[in-house]
């Protein structure tokens, strides 16, 4: 596999690794995960946990018993191929994804797909979580680009002492706003699965979240990577 070919496999891992920012986020709510027969995320308006001038966190009740879903939402300084390159990049990742571990690729099955296993630390009384996930990504003919995530836990045995979380739902939106600036949207409900106290994962989560965001926003402009450009990746001129 070329260079060029790990550093694009990467790029889903993140894009995961974000929908991991929910690691605790979803459990805020979670502790099983029951579907219902009616959709209540389509009656329910969101709630706004906390924005500013660049940032905004949102959640709402999902179709799923004890199950909230999250929507966050950033405008960044970035080119679109800066920002793929920079959540790549997974030496950089416990420095900005909240309470991340490690990452790797499990199988590339395509330039674009992907199978991803993401650790996160255990931090009392919550047990050290992982995610296994199938991303795939696509650029629209308006230059926006999308990601799609599911489940893929029965890619690989899971590890020894460690939680399995299971994604119900998740979707990017990355939408180039002008030159060398990005929106970022993302909706995700994720089952943390194992005890959790309910009385400590909601804070936990939405802290977390809002946490990476910002260490998104100061880090990636600065980044190496946006000096670069990519072949995959059409930028807004």
């Amino acid at each position: 596999m070329s260079k060029q070919t790990k550093k694009t496999s990467a790029v889903t891992t993140l894009w995961l690794l974000t929908t991991l920012l929910s690691l605790y986020s979803v459990s805020s709510l979670a502790v099983k995960s029951t579907p219902q027969s009616m959709d209540k995320s389509k009656h329910e308006a969101w709630q706004v946990w906390r924005q500013d001038a660049e940032l905004k966190v949102s959640y709402r009740a999902s179709q799923y018993d004890d199950l909230i879903e999250i929507k966050a939402q950033a405008q960044l300084a970035s080119s679109l191929a800066g920002f793929i390159y920079f959540i790549e990049d997974l030496s950089l990742l416990p420095h900005w994804l909240d309470n991340a571990e490690s990452a790797k690729v499990i199988n590339q099955i395509a330039l674009n797909e992907n199978i991803f296993i993401t650790r996160f630390k255990g931090l009392w009384p919550v047990s050290a979580r992982e995610m296994v996930v199938y991303s795939h990504y696509w650029q629209n003919n308006d230059l926006s680009v999308e990601i799609a995530v599911k489940d893929a836990s029965d890619s690989i045995t899971a590890t020894k002492n460690t939680v399995r979380m299971q994604v119900i739902k998740a979707h990017w939106q990355i939408v180039p706003t002008k030159v060398n600036q990005i929106k970022i949207n993302y909706q995700f409900i994720v089952d943390p699965k194992g005890n959790i106290p309910q009385w400590l994962t909601k804070p936990m989560t939405l802290n977390g979240i809002w946490t990476t965001l910002n260490n998104i926003r100061e880090q990636l402009p600065h980044s190496q990577w946006q000096q670069k450009s990519r072949i995959d990746i059409q930028e807004l001129r």
